[in-house]
Parts: C-alpha cells; structure tokens; sequence
C-alpha cells in the first residue's frame, strides 16, 4: 500500500478532523496515511530523513501555525499540497493549496454579530501576522461598513511578547465602547478575552458579545461563559487535500491550483445570548436546551430548570425570544442533524437518536417542512455539491487573486 505522509503543525481538535478527512479519500485511493506530528514548543522536524523513512507518493503539509521546514528543498520532486498556507507566499508558489474561506468566516461573524443589534463591533486578531487574519479582519469589516459600522481592531503582532499583548489586550478591552460585538479571529483570542474581560468585571455577553472561529469545544464549552463560535468545515478541508494530491500525482502537469473549505455554521453559545439582560431564567433555559437538547428532554424539564410552572416558562421564553420552548427544541435538534448530515460516513437513520428525536419519521417530517421538501438524503448530497464546488474540476482559481478583488 502506498503512503502519503500529513505534517501537522499540532495534533489538536481542528487536525483530528482534518485527518478524517484525508482518510475517507485515502480509503478510496487505497493510501496508507502516515501523520508526523511537529509540537509547537519541539525541535524542527528533519523533512528529508522522514521522507527518505518513509519513502512516501506524496505529502499534506498543514502550514497554518508555521512550518518553515516543509520546503521544495526538503522535499525534493514529491508532489505536496499545502493546507492552511498562504498562496501568495513566494516560497510555495504557484503550488497547491487548500484554505479555509476566511471571507466567508468574516462574513458570518459579522452577520451573526449584526443580529445582536448592538452599537458597535470590534475585531481581535491573531498575534502573528497571518494572512487568514488579515483577510478574516477585512472582511469582517467590509461588512460592518456596509451597514454604517466602524470596526475598531486590536493590532495582537505589534506587542513583543504574550504577557506584554495580555496587558494591552486588557487595557484595549477596557476602553472599548459598549455594548460592543467582538469578533476574535479563532478561539484561543476569544477565551483570551473572556479571561481578561472577567478580570477587568465587564459583563459578558451584556457589555461584550463575543465569537470566535473553529467551534472548537474544548476551549469553547470550558469558558466562562462558554464561546460562541463559528465551526468550519476541517473534515471537508483534509478531503480536498486529499483529492488534489491524488489529482498531482497522477498528472505531472498539474502544478498550480487553490481551492477552499466553508463555514459548517455558527454554534450559539453563552457568550453571545444577549438574553441575559432581559430575563436570566430565560437565558439559562437557552443554555440548557442547546447542551441537552439530543437528550430526551422536553418543555417540562426546560420549565424546571427556570423554576417556573410550565405555562409560567412558556410565556417568559416566547416573551423574551420571539418563539417557544419547543420550537427552540426543534431548532438546536435541526442544527445538530444538519450537522450531522455534512459527514457522509454518518448513519442517516441513527441522526434522530443522536438528536433526541424519539423517532426517525418525526425527524424526517421536520426536516422536509423545514427544507422545502428535500430529504434528508437529498440535503446531504446538495451540501455535498455546494462544499465541494467541483474543486479539482477547475483547479486554476486562486484564493491570492480572489482575495484581491475582495479587498478591491
């Protein structure tokens, strides 16, 4: 069996999926995928003596947290696709490439934030240059602009070291005007800010409503409060890796392509469920539904958590959100199928048990009124076709000349 090797800047959640990704591919190419880890804090890694090793057909190299020695040196004639790296770098160019679309990133963020109705928004960025922050900041704002906004942004690469950008940060969160909606470029910066927020006693999501990217749980449900975040597409990410490479390998002319993975949605949490001012019985049944609700919960044990009788519940929750209890049910339960649904290794008719529905028929009702009568299977492939853009079918779009004429 022939191997790819995938270097991966740190084996966390983000890369997990990633991975999934590249090893539903690798199944049908019949590849043996061999993951070579480079901790953050670790010595440089010896590409060449790992490629000599292993003798590999081809190689991912995951570049997004900085891996200087994946370069045409080290790797000599092998055909690489780079996930997560500029296109526009010199060095790597013209190549291969895969991105997160961080316009659309942008975009979402500023949608999701526009929604709070709040008076002013802010932008926190990474605190190394990089061109997804750079190009996630500019479309953030673009969009705020549109809407008569100004953004004020906090420039993270102009302090020298992490305790120094901290105090900044700090002193910068505290002066901001407020109520203000604050979009951190991924999620270590937005549970920076809801650290310092609490020290500094500025309420969250009441003086700050704040979102990050990457939906990553493990920093966002650990927060406090916990971080709204928008999740992207990883898994979709590794597989168009995965499909290019093969694409490369098999056509030695094929040099110069870059393609992009979406947003899989926006994950609401505390930190942006601006509910907390009107009613805080209300905002924890909120909470309460979207970490419980693929359980067998119903309106009875949501009207419990807010001490309240049930008729009681559901007058304060239709009051304060617009709709009911159940209906916020139903809503958090769409989600998750929806999210489910985007893996195609996923079992359609294990979804409703997963979701907390108590059949599959209820579900499958529900999903064809809510998707104007498209089946569950159908929605599956459609997202699959949207995801996918046919991709490797014209492989010269460039993210880099995309980007410009955004910004143009």
């Amino acid at each position: 069996m022939r191997t790819v090797l995938f270097f991966v800047y740190s084996n966390k959640y983000i890369c997990a999926n990633r991975i999934d990704g590249i090893r539903r591919y690798a199944e049908k190419a019949r590849w043996r995928i061999q993951v070579i880890e480079r901790n953050g804090g670790g010595h440089a890694l010896d590409v060449k003596g790992i490629v000599d090793f292993w003798n590999p057909i081809g190689v991912i190299a995951e570049c997004g947290g900085g891996m200087p020695e994946i370069s045409r040196r080290t790797l000599g004639d092998l055909r690489v696709v780079y996930l997560d790296e500029d296109p526009a770098d010199p060095r790597k160019a013209p190549g291969l490439f895969v991105n997160s679309d961080s316009v659309a990133i942008g975009e979402a963020a500023a949608k999701e934030l526009l929604s709070l109705n709040l008076p002013h928004f802010a932008f926190v960025g990474w605190k190394r240059k990089r061109y997804w922050s750079t190009d996630r900041q500019d479309a953030f704002a673009r969009i705020l602009r549109l809407h008569g906004y100004e953004v004020a942004v906090f420039d993270g690469a102009a302090a020298t070291d992490d305790l120094s950008r901290r105090e900044r940060l700090r002193r910068w969160l505290k002066a901001l005007p407020k109520p203000c909606g604050i979009f951190a470029v991924h999620d270590p910066v937005g549970a920076d800010i809801l650290e310092l927020a609490a020290l500094e006693g500025i309420a969250v999501p009441g003086e700050l409503a704040v979102i990050g990217v990457d939906d990553d749980p493990l920093i966002c449900e650990r927060t406090q409060p916990s971080l709204s975040s928008i999740g992207v597409d990883f898994e979709q990410g590794g597989y168009l890796c995965a499909e290019l490479l093969d694409r490369a390998i098999g056509d030695a002319t094929f040099s110069s392509a870059a393609v992009r993975y979406g947003v899989a949605g926006v994950t609401r949490r505390e930190s942006t469920r601006l509910l907390a001012l009107a009613d805080w019985r209300v905002a924890k049944a909120v909470e309460f539904i979207r970490r419980n609700a693929a359980s067998a919960v119903d309106v009875a044990d949501v009207a419990r958590t807010m001490g309240l009788a049930r008729r009681m519940a559901e007058i304060a929750f239709k009051r304060h959100t617009g709709h009911t209890i159940h209906d916020e049910l139903t809503n958090v339960r769409l989600e998750k199928a929806e999210r489910l649904l985007r893996n195609p290794r996923q079992d359609i008719c294990a979804i409703a048990g997963l979701c907390g529905w108590s059949s599959g028929s209820v579900l499958r009702k529900i999903f064809k009124e809510r998707h104007g009568g498209l089946s569950m299977r159908e929605w599956r492939a459609r997202a699959a076709a949207d995801a996918s853009g046919a991709p490797c079918a014209k492989p010269s779009v460039s993210i880099a000349r995309e980007r410009r004429s955004a910004r143009s």
